[in-house]
């Protein structure tokens, strides 16, 4: 993280806009959407267990969850910026 007013780690408390709050429920929401594609309930009953994916694709995704989550901090840090620059959060 960049070196932010109130120390290397940043301010110690983040103000989060409604934005950002709502990317990161969506984030969450993809999440949860993977994590049950990957676990189907009418493929463990019928004994498959395995899921074929490219390593190309897994990067792939992986990749585009990385870019929209350091999207929101970055947002999140330069909306806690412009708050601790205007003093308007202490």
């Amino acid at each position: 993280m960049k070196d932010m007013q109130g120390g290397r780690c940043g301010p110690h408390l983040y103000l989060l806009s409604s934005d950002c709050y709502e990317d990161l429920r969506q984030l969450q929401d993809m999440l949860t959407l993977m994590a049950h594609i990957t676990y189907n309930e009418d493929n463990a009953e019928n004994g498959n267990g395995v899921m074929t994916i490219g390593r190309a694709e897994l990067y792939f995704i992986f990749e585009a969850i990385n870019a929209r989550l350091d999207e929101v901090l970055e947002r999140l840090s330069d909306e806690n910026w412009m708050a601790a620059g205007s003093r308007a959060w202490q």
